[in-house]
């Protein structure tokens, strides 16, 4: 299974933003509060991405909003 390219630009995000600090305590933390969902494609292939985004957009097709 792979990732969806938005799921890897939030975590290249996260580490920029979280690294360096002392153990990584604070990177540890963001990367625990990511929820990731699995997402199929309408070519079959399932696909890692971040539930927040899935949401947001699934909410956009359903009310008829073009992203």
């Amino acid at each position: 299974m792979k990732m969806h390219h938005t799921l890897i630009e939030k975590l290249i995000s996260t580490f920029q933003v979280y690294a360096g600090w002392r153990d990584e305590k604070k990177l540890r933390e963001a990367l625990q509060k990511l929820n990731i969902s699995v997402y199929k494609q309408t070519t079959g292939n399932e696909v890692l991405v971040d539930s927040a985004e899935l949401e947001k957009q699934t909410r956009n097709i359903t009310q008829g909003i073009e992203v």
